[in-house]
């Protein structure tokens, strides 16, 4: 394995772990690479971290949102910005990741979901319309994986990191409505796509606007 495929594959843990175990789990992960002085703010003061990760008291709370797994808050953070430009690319490619890696499993949700309901003798995910639906994430996810797919800090830089949440969050907001209700309950798959939204509102918001110029 060479040097840039095991730094390629480092990335690829936030991923696997948001997929395999959830938000609170990645994002704990994510924020231990960070070291003591925990998640770094965004253009706009804030940062996003679980309750309890080292680093998260270190501002002022604005809200507090309860998932699956555990309580994630979001605070205005007194932690200066990630200095240089390796910190924050480094980072900014953690949260996309992870990010991607929420994705994936809300898509694994809405196929269990999909695949466990019925309309008459047929499975609702074999409705054309919902089949439609559900083919349009699963591409708009392979683009994001193939853009992905190898990276390393600093590879893609901050317009096409911002791009590729944007296009995150659009995928989430097509798989939530083929969960229909299910997806407004507070404990459920909707509630961490939101929050999974802030965190890409944190770091790459429109705040985001002229600042870490040419940090990727």
């Amino acid at each position: 394995m060479t040097g840039r495929t095991a730094a390629a594959d480092a990335w690829i843990q936030y991923r696997r772990t948001a997929r395999q175990d959830g938000l609170v789990p990645a994002l704990t992960l994510l924020c231990e690479t960070a070291g003591d002085s925990g998640p770094p703010p965004g253009p706009g003061g804030h940062a996003v971290a679980p309750v309890g990760v080292a680093g998260a008291d270190t501002g002022d709370v604005v809200t507090t949102m309860t998932v699956e797994g555990g309580t994630v808050v979001a605070l205005r953070s007194r932690a200066e910005p990630p200095s240089g430009s390796t910190p924050w690319a480094a980072w900014a490619l953690g949260v996309t990741s992870l990010r991607f890696g929420l994705s994936e499993r809300l898509l694994d949700t809405v196929l269990a979901h999909l695949g466990g309901r019925t309309v008459g003798d047929a499975k609702l995910l074999h409705q054309q319309m919902v089949k439609g639906g559900v083919a349009e994430a699963v591409i708009e996810q392979l683009e994001i994986e193939t853009m992905l797919a190898g990276a390393t800090p600093g590879d893609l830089d901050d317009g096409v990191l911002a791009g590729l949440n944007a296009q995150i969050t659009g995928t989430d907001r097509m798989l939530l409505r083929l969960l229909g209700a299910v997806s407004f309950l507070a404990d459920g798959p909707g509630q961490v796509a939101r929050v999974s939204e802030v965190i890409a509102d944190v770091y790459f918001g429109s705040a985001r606007a002229g600042e870490h110029g040419g940090a990727a």
